[in-house]
């Protein structure tokens, strides 16, 4: 009975544990990826400004209208892909979205306030401050950095 119970004991733990690892999500950090997306950026010719999240950057036209802080709702024309060059939204590239700027991922949080109303950005911004190790569901891998190519069409405080 003794070596049943020890037995029994042991299978137990080694099938909670696999579980607890099963949908275990692992982040990476920004320095992880700084040359993948160092490499993509001097691939499609983006003149890079890398902030100190690790946000990768370039002002096309900083704007001269109000400036977003996270209160501001924003207007915005943009389009997303991954790095290997397939979209992951582009429904906003003719179509203005509107939304609170708190309620965007982290790294469109850091970077827009870069540029004003009537400014343009591109932003490749590192998986951990986009959609992490997670991703979304059939559209953004666990742990994919993000490009992103932005006009703030409108700011209102």
């Amino acid at each position: 009975m003794r070596k049943f119970f020890i037995s029994f004991t042991a299978i137990l733990i080694i099938v909670s544990c696999k579980k607890q690892h099963e949908g275990a999500c692992s982040p990476v950090t920004p320095q992880s990826e700084a040359n993948s997306i160092n490499a993509y950026c001097n691939a499609n010719g983006i003149a890079y400004t890398v902030d100190t999240n690790g946000i990768y950057y370039q002002v096309v036209n900083s704007g001269s209208g109000t400036k977003p802080d996270m209160s501001s709702t924003i207007t915005v024309k943009y389009a997303g892909y991954l790095l290997n060059g397939q979209a992951v939204d582009t429904t906003h590239i003719s179509t203005p979205f509107t939304n609170s700027l708190n309620q965007f991922i982290e790294g469109w949080q850091i970077a827009i306030p870069y540029i004003q109303e009537g400014g343009h950005i591109k932003m490749v911004i590192p998986s951990s401050l986009a959609y992490g190790c997670t991703g979304i569901q059939n559209i953004v891998p666990s742990n994919a950095p993000i490009y992103f190519d932005v006009i703030l069409v409108g700011v209102t405080n």
